[in-house]
């Protein structure tokens, strides 16, 4: 059974449009306690849409139980209110079942410094500092957590195990690939190998043998010395409080602000419950310090304009509309070093550009332009519905960026095969605002108070 099975269960179980629930009565339904962010965070709650695909495997329960959640973190209660009434005998499955796929799975270590007596997996480690910091870190980015156990393979956090003394790091590399083989065979029996997304928290001795059979893998810590790694999970798990100190930690800290947005993908944008924002813009392949690489940030002038302009992007097959998908075509054109990236590059509204677009051409670019966008890029949006507000923070949040010299892009990032050079180097599909002020302490934290509130 998957960690949030019982509330799903419990909310098909209810026939009424609108049931409140106390976090104390979550949890009693839940058979164990929720965690710190689902206090601290309205973000925890958010609702993505009807059949939109979040990782957030907690509003995937929900929203399989034909609810949406509206949380009063003051009052320690939450609203789920009815969207729709699935029919009892085509029930999606769990979200945590096994092998449903698309979910963030956190893989930890053990560690050598264990407790003196059975416990819990997630206790028996706890005097680790090391494991402690790992753990607290997994939490704020996913409700699903494994233990990488010399002896045991793959361990459930709620797992019930005795202290012992095995561990890879003694262990010839014979026996970590065989160790490797049978946590895979463990794995695929409880998550997708090939879809979900796994942050591993370990040494290379306990990562090496398993990337080869996992398709979307991060290393946070890669593999730094261990007082290096506790130095950075130190920085990860700071609050929002602190302000960062430069260009380096600000990056680190815009990246860790914005994994408390809800994701949503082109075919979202309706499902956005807000008109007017700051557009943070990822793309497969992309990290940056374990986190999703920021790529583009965008924004609109004119109010209410948010959907549309993302439309503009995804949907409205017309680089003219949109200089996003003028950088993405001019890229996968020079990539295929086809000459139509002479032609591509102009503004072909106006003569007498016009008179030289071919349109057969330029409509199987923009096919292959969409094709990309949709299967490559996702988004997160600001809620931000001041026009002035929007376009400084915006400016402020790419010259933040461009700042951090190891803000850098994959050596297979398709940006390397732009012509702009300004593109190519600061690994962000624009140049505008690459050299703008940066983030002030106020506006960071106006920025923390819209994303984080109450904070």
């Amino acid at each position: 059974m998957g960690y949030y099975d019982p509330l799903k269960d419990y909310l098909m179980g209810c026939d009424s449009d609108e049931v409140v629930l106390t976090f104390a009565r979550i949890e009693e339904i839940l058979g164990r306690t929720l965690p710190p962010s689902a206090r601290k965070y309205d973000a925890w709650w958010a609702n993505v849409g009807d059949g939109a695909a979040t990782r957030h495997s907690h509003a995937r329960s929900w929203h399989a139980a034909g609810y949406r959640a509206r949380a009063d973190r003051a009052g320690g209660t939450v609203v789920f209110y009815r969207a729709v009434r699935p029919s009892k005998d085509e029930v999606a499955p769990s979200p945590d079942a096994p092998r449903d796929g698309g979910q963030v799975v956190a893989l930890i270590a053990c560690a050598s410094r264990k407790q003196d007596a059975p416990c819990r997996a997630a206790e028996l480690y706890a005097p680790s500092t090391l494991f402690s910091l790992s753990y607290a870190y997994a939490r704020t980015l996913t409700d699903r957590i494994y233990i990488l156990s010399a002896k045991h393979g793959l361990v459930g956090e709620d797992a019930v195990i005795a202290p012992y003394d095995e561990t890879l790091n003694d262990m010839p590399a014979d026996g970590r690939r065989a160790w490797a083989e049978g946590v895979l065979s463990q794995l695929g029996r409880v998550c997708d190998l090939r879809r979900d997304q796994f942050i591993i928290l370990a040494g290379r001795n306990y990562y090496e043998y398993l990337l080869p059979g996992l398709a979307n893998v991060t290393l946070p810590l890669g593999n730094l010395p261990l007082g290096k790694r506790i130095e950075l999970l130190h920085r990860l798990n700071a609050s929002f409080e602190e302000a960062p100190s430069g260009a380096e930690g600000a990056a680190l800290w815009l990246h860790r602000l914005f994994e408390r947005l809800p994701r949503y993908e082109w075919r979202d944008i309706d499902a956005i419950p807000f008109e007017d924002g700051i557009v943070i813009a990822y793309e497969r392949g992309e990290t940056y310090r374990g986190y999703a690489r920021v790529v583009r940030v965008g924004t609109h002038t004119a109010p209410g304009r948010l959907k549309q302009r993302l439309m503009d992007h995804f949907d409205r097959e017309d680089r003219n509309a949109s200089i996003f998908r003028r950088h993405i075509g001019r890229a996968l054109l020079n990539r295929a070093k086809d000459p139509y990236l002479d032609i591509w590059s102009l503004d072909t509204s106006r003569q007498p550009d016009r008179d030289r677009e071919d349109a057969r051409t330029a409509a199987r670019v923009e096919r292959d332009v969409s094709a990309y966008m949709r299967v490559n890029l996702s988004f997160s949006v600001i809620p931000v519905a001041s026009a002035d507000s929007r376009l400084r923070l915006g400016e402020a949040i790419v010259a933040t960026l461009h700042q951090a010299k190891n803000f850098a892009p994959s050596d297979s990032w398709l940006g390397h095969y732009s012509p702009d050079s300004q593109i190519r180097a600061s690994g962000l599909w624009q140049k505008r605002s690459l050299n703008a002020a940066p983030l002030t302490a106020d506006e960071s934290l106006q920025l923390a108070r819209i994303i984080v509130p109450g904070m």
